[in-house]
């Protein structure tokens, strides 16, 4: 009896480990998930409201610190979109916005640090592209 416990014991542990790749570990602690969105919602996105001071690529990742007015940041939800419309450059490249919801009206200035998977990004004809954030003077390049 106590054979077959830890035999069934044993075979669960086995196989209920997960089976992700390290890649997949990461992008569970991006925090928050990029998405692709159509050019005419792309275009309707409002970036005037914050001023990115930082942007740092760590694999998958994309951390993003920024700044903007109101009240804390504990209420602020923020968004990374891109289209799928790519011009004539080879690479294919991508264009990035930052969404920063914010509907506090204090004037006070806060830092807010935040990271995105970027895997939604990724073109399967690519094993890199380069990311145009805007707001961001420097072309980040995303190898994966």
């Amino acid at each position: 009896m106590t054979k077959n416990i830890l035999i069934i014991c044993l075979y669960i542990l086995i196989f209920s480990c997960s089976s992700d790749d390290d890649n997949s570990a990461v992008n569970q602690n991006c925090g928050l998930i990029s998405e692709i969105v159509s050019e005419d919602e792309f275009n309707s996105i409002i970036t005037s409201n914050y001023e990115i001071t930082e942007v740092e690529l760590n694999r998958d990742c994309l951390e993003i610190t920024y700044r903007a007015s109101g009240c804390g940041t504990e209420f602020w939800e923020e968004n990374l979109y891109s289209v799928d419309a790519f011009y004539a450059v080879f690479p294919l490249q991508r264009y990035v916005k930052m969404e920063v919801i914010n509907e506090e009206l204090c004037e006070a200035i806060f830092q807010k640090s935040i990271s995105f998977d970027l895997t939604p990004f990724q073109i399967k004809t690519q094993s890199e592209i380069p990311l145009n954030i805007e707001g961001w003077n420097q072309q980040i390049i995303y190898r994966y």
